[in-house]
């Protein structure tokens, strides 16, 4: 916990909310979240969309080499609500007193960090001396309600937006445009991730680029909406 502490300091920071931020991670085992995703693919201007559903349950509590508390998530899948879920892979959760860790792929990352203040910046990678230098910050404004979009939309009257701040070559506005985001409600924990990664230019065979802002010719989107929670 102290490391977590260490790799904190410094980060920028403005006003104060005294939420705990396990308020906003709640983990117990033998509960779920299960959320509808939509992943779409870009290739030569063509999108190709996938929905789905993905759940989370929390099923083992334990401690971890260094003695602290975490909690082993599986993630399964299912093409919809009438089809069995399919075991996909497992992640590794861990709220601590000010951030919760999560480890996926054998990369730990900080989901979340305490005390919830506005604008305020912290490295993502921070344990992970290969990963890029990822920058994620909260919004302007903390606490603040959100109503999830769909087909049946979920109103959380205190939620917080984390957002991965993207490099300007992964960002340019123009040729290329990135992001990822979650947001987090109280007493919820994630109720919407979302990243994308575009490209609105395309080479000739002479390479030349051929810019095309409103239309995407390669690229990436994903979209988890939370959708359900509860016991199983």
């Amino acid at each position: 916990m102290l490391a977590v502490a260490g790799l904190l300091d410094g980060c920028r920071h403005d006003v104060v909310v005294p939420t705990p931020v396990v308020d906003y991670y709640p983990l117990e085992v033998g509960t779920y979240r299960a959320y509808a995703v939509s992943d779409t693919l870009w290739n030569k201007g063509v999108a190709t969309p996938t929905n789905y559903q993905l759940r989370e349950s929390v099923t083992e509590k334990f401690a971890d080499a260094a003695g602290q508390t975490a909690y082993r998530v599986l993630r399964a899948r299912r093409t919809s609500s009438t089809d069995a879920w399919v075991d996909d892979s497992v992640l590794v959760v861990q709220p601590q007193q000010q951030a919760v860790l999560m480890t996926r792929n054998n990369v730990r990352t900080i989901e979340l960090i305490y005390p919830l203040r506005a604008g305020k910046t912290w490295k993502k990678y921070a344990f992970a001396t290969a990963q890029p230098d990822s920058v994620r910050a909260f919004d302007a404004t903390v606490e603040q309600p959100f109503t999830t979009p769909g087909p049946a939309p979920k109103s959380y009257a205190a939620t917080v937006i984390a957002r991965d701040q993207q490099p300007i070559e992964a960002n340019d506005g123009l040729l290329r445009r990135g992001g990822a985001l979650q947001i987090f409600a109280q007493g919820m924990g994630p109720v919407l991730r979302r990243r994308y990664a575009y490209q609105t230019f395309y080479t000739t065979s002479n390479n030349a680029s051929v810019i095309t802002p409103t239309v995407i010719q390669v690229g990436h989107s994903r979209l988890e909406v939370l959708i359900d929670s509860g016991k199983l």
